[in-house]
């Protein structure tokens, strides 16, 4: 009569085990990369749609929404977000809140509701002089940036953080947020605090930040 076999060998099992652990070094970063791609495609939709209500608000008040930018009551507005005026009275967008997939840190018990959104600039209102009367001091004179800001990004411009979860380059903390040291992105217009665009080859470890601006859907003149 023959003997029957129970189980697995030895062998066996560690042949299954290392077939097992090589799919799962495959697959969990093709995962990862999944899921990277599908953060950036949602915050460059959102960025889109941001982008029409505020042509929209442009069309009928001539000028881009409050940015929030040193701003006199901080109860109606935020720095650096887009304000619920582009949602109210006027349903320019159903809601002022766009949130950014890829902000680390959410807000506090006491933090404004909209710290996890993406970033929304208005080159006029931050560097110019439109929106004075919402500014605390308001400013007197352009700032010697907005010549090149506008160059680079027109009217407005929204920032998401990318992968690598951080807006850069920021002041001293930006060498760490770039690697090899890297601390801005040169444009054309010779602004030297610009971060660099996300580049989708570098995949889940890009450092650049996802860009949309009045002037290009990648954010600066000539990026897509």
């Amino acid at each position: 009569m023959r003997n029957l076999r129970s189980g697995f060998t030895l062998i066996e099992l560690l042949i299954v085990v290392a077939i097992i652990a090589i799919l799962a070094a495959i697959a969990v970063p093709n995962f990862l990369e999944a899921q990277t791609r599908a953060k950036v495609t949602r915050a460059k939709a959102d960025m889109r749609s941001a982008a029409t209500a505020i042509e929209a608000y442009f069309v009928d008040h001539n000028k881009y929404p409050f940015d929030g930018y040193n701003r006199a009551n901080t109860q109606r507005f935020n720095y650096w977000f887009l304000p619920d005026q582009i949602s109210s009275p006027i349903a320019y967008m159903t809601s002022s809140k766009v949130v950014d997939p890829f902000r680390k840190d959410k807000p506090g018990a006491n933090a404004h509701y909209q710290f996890d959104d993406v970033r929304y600039r208005n080159v006029d209102s931050t560097w110019g002089m439109s929106y004075v009367s919402a500014q605390s001091p308001a400013r007197t004179t352009p700032s010697t940036f907005l010549a090149p800001l506008k160059s680079d990004f027109g009217g407005w411009v929204m920032t998401s953080v990318g992968p690598d979860k951080y807006f850069g380059p920021s002041g001293s903390s930006s060498a760490t947020q770039f690697p090899g040291g890297a601390v801005s992105w040169q444009t054309g217009s010779g602004y030297t605090d610009h971060s660099q665009p996300y580049d989708p080859t570098n995949g889940t470890v890009s450092w650049g930040d996802i860009h949309r601006s009045q002037k290009s859907p990648g954010g600066y003149p000539g990026v897509h």
